[in-house]
């Protein structure tokens, strides 16, 4: 899933944005969502605290309450993976320094090319997830693309009869046993439990006296068993 967050407090450039998008996300397989915005909002803002998806940001220069340039800082006191993109209605403001420093893609302008710019920075922002390192599923009609480097553990829920799959932020429950999405997961995923499977990458410690195992992000479980502990051992 790719989502895109346009915050533009012109309706016509904002319509104009989220065409382009549709236009060039119809040529490519992945599933995606528009969010537009016409100012800074608390939707916003919690939106960009507690989202953990592939997003791609494009912002307009100057918004009523704040300008891209603020907006950006608080995307980056929490996510250094989107790409963020912004709009100005005056061409030759590169404002080199901000880039490197907030990390922004691109600025472009919106009187020269906008469209052609912005399908160049969606390319490049394509390549910039690397969709190959997400576990990619199709479930229910719908197709997960979920950042390996996002995800602590994988678990069976006995009662739903699902698979929950628990990222940093989210969970996404699926009806695919454990067995079939252990073959799309790269080495660095163990068994801990037969009905639980960890990304060592974001454990911190295992607890074998409580049988419990701590996450980076600080968030726990006890799906951990003695049986696995040889396996575990790597770690």
């Amino acid at each position: 899933m790719i989502n895109f967050i346009i915050v533009e407090d012109n309706n016509a450039h904002r319509k104009s944005t989220e065409k382009v998008i549709l236009k060039y996300m119809m040529k490519n397989k992945y599933e995606f969502e528009i969010f537009s915005y016409d100012k800074e909002t608390e939707e916003l803002l919690n939106y960009i605290k507690n989202n953990d998806k592939n997003n791609i940001y494009i912002l307009d220069f100057e918004l009523p309450n704040t300008n891209a340039i603020d907006l950006a800082r608080e995307i980056r006191k929490n996510d250094w993976r989107s790409p963020i993109i912004i709009l100005t209605a005056h061409g030759g403001m590169a404002f080199e320094s901000f880039k490197q420093r907030l990390q922004i893609l691109d600025f472009i302008s919106k009187q020269y090319k906008a469209e052609e710019s912005l399908i160049e920075s969606f390319d490049i922002c394509l390549k910039q997830f690397n969709l190959a390192k997400s576990l990619k599923l199709n479930y229910n009609y719908t197709d997960y693309n979920i950042p390996f480097d996002k995800i602590l553990y994988i678990y069976r829920d006995t009662v739903e009869r699902k698979s929950v799959i628990v990222t940093e932020n989210s969970e996404y429950m699926i009806r695919i046993n454990m067995k079939d999405i252990k073959e799309l997961l790269p080495k660095t995923f163990k068994y801990s439990h037969k009905a639980c499977i960890v990304n060592i990458n974001k454990v911190e410690a295992f607890d074998w006296k409580n049988y419990e195992i701590y996450f980076s992000n600080g968030s726990k479980t006890n799906l951990l068993s003695r049986t696995h502990k040889k396996e575990l051992a790597e770690k």
